[in-house]
């Protein structure tokens, strides 16, 4: 992967907000809550973010399954755009 798009990519999941998490699921058809959007974050921000780690990605994305599979359904979702960066596959 381009070191640079790495980075951009790190630094955009890194930086989410609850607004931002909420607008971007208003914008896919997603009913998200403000609860369901702190718990994603808290998940995504444990550890610091980057996207060439497939074992903290897929660590991640364990928690967001083991959470609730249903917001992690909406999870996926919401960060797909970001999946087409993986050099590996989240299923």
């Amino acid at each position: 992967m381009n070191p640079l798009i790495r980075q951009m990519v790190n630094q955009k999941i890194r930086n989410l907000t609850v607004k931002e998490i909420i607008r971007i699921g208003r914008e896919n058809n997603l009913s998200i809550t403000v609860k369901q959007a702190k718990e994603i974050l808290q998940i995504l921000q444990a550890k610091p973010f980057d996207i060439g780690n497939k074992k903290l990605v897929l660590s991640i994305n364990n928690q967001l399954k083991k959470l609730d599979p249903s917001l992690y359904k909406k999870a996926r979702k919401l960060l797909q755009p970001y999946e087409t960066y993986l050099d590996y596959s989240l299923d």
